[in-house]
């Protein structure tokens, strides 16, 4: 974790100028936020879980929802703070969301958030994600699709050590049903051209506690 931290930290300037705005060229992930709020109306605040420079929360708060962002990097929650002033932002780590009371949100967009988590502990990641949503709360939770971990020791000039983990939709079908999910839709598209986006094939998971 402690790489995971220093590498987010390395790169947080530079990845919100990149990243912040992506969501003008994705109108699927639009859609599917859309969706999260309209599944989760009346159910209180939503979470953006490992939230970055907090476009997600950005775009969710914009629509109408109450939102709040996780990060574990503090770089990434600087510059999620600085572009955002009217949301709030804390600190977290996905496999322990100690400073979350129980059931606190009605829905979490979990976009990539469970990229860094090594296989055997999914499921404990998505276990207790499913344990700060609200009784019939809903996860929409994507990923990159493939069984490869991509390595990165170095990231827009900078020195990391990070590893990206992909995942194929059934396996994480299979992961969210362990964790004692509900499963609504499991959605996969291709990827927008570059520059827009890495090209992966990418899955989209709505599931409901």
């Amino acid at each position: 974790m402690t790489d995971l931290s220093t590498s987010y930290d390395a790169v947080a300037n530079e990845y919100a100028e990149r990243i912040y705005g992506e969501l003008v060229n994705k109108p699927f992930d639009r859609k599917m936020l859309d969706w999260l709020i309209e599944k989760t109306a009346g159910m209180g605040e939503l979470c953006d879980l490992g939230c970055g420079p907090g476009q997600v929360a950005r775009y969710l708060r914009d629509h109408g929802a109450a939102v709040r962002g996780i990060d574990y990097s503090k770089g990434m929650l600087v510059q999620a703070r600085r572009l955002n002033s009217d949301i709030h932002f804390m600190q977290g780590d996905t496999l322990a969301l100690t400073n979350i009371a129980d059931e606190s949100f009605g829905g979490i967009a979990a976009f990539y958030c469970i990229l860094h988590i090594p296989r055997p502990q999914v499921t404990d990641a998505l276990s207790e994600i499913r344990r700060v949503l609200k009784p019939d709360g809903v996860l929409l939770l994507t990923f990159h699709i493939g069984q490869e971990v991509r390595h990165l020791d170095e990231w827009w000039g900078h020195k990391v050590s990070l590893d990206f983990a992909f995942f194929e939709r059934e396996e994480m079908k299979g992961y969210l049903r362990d964790a004692g999910y509900v499963l609504e839709e499991a959605i996969e598209r291709d990827p927008y051209p570059e520059p827009v986006e890495v090209q992966t094939r990418r899955a989209y998971i709505f599931a409901r506690k």
